[in-house]
């Protein structure tokens, strides 16, 4: 079975390398001329669920390549605490630099006889006969020619935010606790990355400039009991919703932030393309298994089984970016009282809780 994929990011990798392990020839073709290894300052979250997933599936991820995070916290503007998650002991999800499991994921497969690599740019892409000459084109891009040409039709919404990202390194703790600050100038979030690193992710409201200067002091003022000693350089991306209307045209198949775009606020977008990826990986499998090609049929089933659960979980980020965004309109106390009542349902907390772990279960 040949497979092209589009597109050099981490999306394409874990997708490349999930199929490489079941035998099918992999060809990433990247239009991008930028080096592959950028650094950044992103940082992924990854589900219980998915961990476990990705370790059997995909590729092992040894314990001290992740940071496990066992509390989160959410808090207002004032710092105080409206509600908090934990199971027990257990593990609520775990975090890495995306540099980090990129490079994981393609040290795996570049010296792998199933899979290659071709940077080319998108006019000889085009002029090749691609759709004929595999059975699957999987595009892992949101802005080339293929998705403008058969997957323009999305769900949109302007989220009017600038997002701020950093690495900060402070004295060794206890780090296993997440911290969101809901903000009047918007969420902020610490990720704890190791006993001795925490990432910053800031969505700034109203598209917010802040020059690095008055960024550290906007955090400083939310560290709790971090002695920061460093921040690393600030990088920044404007935020924007996004979800595919349409998930594939005859044998090609969009995937990944191309299909879906969410708010970082849940640490939910790679979660999302890890469950899709478990859908699709086990529809390939059955057809592998019987003998049968990988053709649109293929991608017709993965529509119908992911389309509803992604729509449903997406609006459910969008409404808890919304309902703290109102929260001036509606009187800030209020909106934190209700969210400290729904805190002290059990059940309500562990659905939400199993929802982020493994998303949302529909019909």
């Amino acid at each position: 079975m040949k497979i092209c994929i589009i597109g050099m990011n981490l999306t394409s990798l874990v997708l490349s390398k999930a199929l490489v392990n079941n035998g099918c020839i992999v060809n990433i073709f990247n239009f991008s001329k930028k080096k592959l290894t950028n650094y950044s300052t992103r940082t992924i979250g990854i589900s219980s669920s998915n961990i476990d997933f990705i370790n059997t599936n995909i590729i092992y991820l040894k314990t001290k390549q992740l940071h496990n995070i066992k509390k989160i916290s959410i808090l207002s503007e004032k710092k105080e605490e409206i509600i908090k998650f934990c199971n027990k002991d257990e593990n609520l999800f775990s975090l890495i630099q995306v540099n980090n499991l990129y490079n994981i994921l393609y040290g795996s497969l570049k010296f792998n006889k199933l899979f290659s690599l071709s940077t080319l740019d998108e006019k000889t892409f085009k002029k090749s006969n691609f759709q004929s000459n595999f059975d699957l084109i999987i595009n892992c891009e949101k802005n080339n020619f293929i998705s403008k040409k058969y997957f323009s039709e999305k769900f949109k919404k302007n989220y009017n935010s600038i997002a701020y990202t950093s690495i900060i390194h402070h004295q060794k703790i206890d780090n296993i606790e997440a911290r969101q600050y809901f903000t009047d100038a918007g969420p902020l979030a610490f990720l704890p990355l190791s006993s001795k690193i925490t990432s910053i992710v800031f969505s700034a409201y109203d598209n917010r400039k802040f020059d690095d200067q008055n960024l550290k002091k906007f955090i400083f003022n939310y560290k709790g009991i971090l002695n920061i000693k460093k921040f690393s350089e600030f990088q920044k991306a404007r935020l924007d919703f996004s979800l595919a209307r349409k998930y594939y045209v005859n044998n090609i198949l969009l995937f990944g932030d191309g299909l879906h775009q969410i708010h970082p606020l849940a640490g939910q977008g790679f979660n999302m393309t890890i469950r899709d990826l478990k859908i699709l990986l086990k529809i390939i499998k059955e057809k592998i298994s019987n003998g049968l090609e990988l053709d649109s049929l293929c991608l017709k089933n993965f529509e119908e089984s992911t389309k509803h659960k992604n729509f449903f979980f997406s609006e459910g980020v969008n409404f808890i970016h919304d309902f703290f965004r109102i929260k001036n309109s509606f009187g800030k106390d209020n909106i934190n009282n209700i969210v400290k009542k729904v805190g002290k349902n059990k059940k309500v907390k562990n659905l939400f809780i199993k929802a982020a772990d493994e998303g949302i279960a529909l019909f």
